[in-house]
């Protein structure tokens, strides 16, 4: 297992977590208890981190979460199976799941 990252924030870590899983990389959140002990014991410690479970995947997970994170730009898309309108980092209709073409 390797620390990949830490956050200030749970909910951060928790998205972090989401999107590395969803790319096929296996991830863990820890430390998400440990928010009220800060100031007891050190940041470093406390914080919520991001762990991967496989040493070898630290590069495409740090590439996935820039992905992530930096989304390409491009037109909007309309849903072919709803004409629901979409902006162009989304892989899928929030409205009826069908794939984007």
């Amino acid at each position: 297992m390797k620390l990949l990252l830490r956050s200030t924030s749970l909910v951060h870590a928790a998205h972090c977590e989401n999107v590395l899983r969803a790319a096929g990389i296996r991830a863990e959140v820890r430390n998400t208890w440990l928010g009220g002990a800060a100031g007891d014991i050190p940041f470093q410690e406390s914080a919520p981190q991001v762990w991967i479970l496989d040493d070898a995947a630290e590069a495409d997970a740090w590439a996935v979460l820039n992905a992530a994170a930096n989304p390409p730009p491009g037109p909007r898309w309309q849903c072919t199976g709803c004409a629901e309108w979409h902006e162009a980092q989304f892989a899928s209709c929030w409205r009826c799941g069908a794939h984007r073409e």
